[in-house]
């Protein structure tokens, strides 16, 4: 029966480790993801819609790390095992902080968007529709590797983009239409948008 009754906790404490092991790998995988999103060195649309908000990551990773240090670091001791306790609250503020940045400047990061225009393997498409931060931008490709190449700049009010061709484009919005190519090889914005809403 003696038998019996530690084996049952000795397969707990390795759930418990494995789960711990496995959401400390997740942090790690995670921390990678989101740097890569906020660097993008190539420019990849799936990066920056999924991985582009460094808020959204630190709370994923903190997270992970809270789950992982309660699991493979418990407190039997709060009076011995000091460290650990300082380990924990630690996270939990680092938690807090990054909700309270996520309130605070979370929404500048929001991937909202709408595709306006599209030919070929080219699109417009309007960051932020509707706000004061909305602005052009060209995508190319398709699927996973479908990257941003350009800012077309910012349109005033409500916007109407249409393609005549891939390599070139007629925007009307509320105070002027305007017609601004791209580059045929690359895609790359030959013109922008003026300064104000009447360029």
């Amino acid at each position: 029966m003696g038998e019996v009754d530690s084996v049952a906790p000795a397969r707990s404490r390795s759930a418990r480790r494995t789960v711990g092991w496995v959401a400390a790998a997740l942090a790690v995988v995670m921390f990678v993801v989101f740097v890569l999103g906020m660097w993008n060195p190539a420019d990849l649309v799936v990066l920056w819609r999924f991985a582009g908000n460094p808020f959204i990551g630190a709370m994923i990773v903190i997270v992970l790390a809270l789950v992982a240090a309660w699991l493979l670091a418990p407190i039997g001791s709060e009076a011995r095992q000091i460290k650990r306790a300082r380990l924990r609250v630690g996270l939990a503020l680092a938690l807090v902080a990054s909700l309270l940045g996520y309130l605070v400047a979370g929404p500048r990061f929001a991937v909202k968007y709408d595709v306006l225009a599209e030919s070929g393997s080219r699109a417009i498409v309007l960051y932020n529709p509707g706000t004061d931060f909305q602005r052009l931008h060209v995508w190319t490709g398709s699927g996973l590797g479908r990257k941003h190449v350009g800012d077309l700049g910012k349109p005033c009010g409500f916007t109407i983009v249409t393609m005549t061709d891939p390599d070139t484009l007629r925007v009307k919005t509320s105070y002027l239409e305007r017609q601004l190519r791209l580059d045929p090889a690359t895609g790359r914005p030959l013109d922008r948008l003026g300064p104000t809403c009447t360029e």
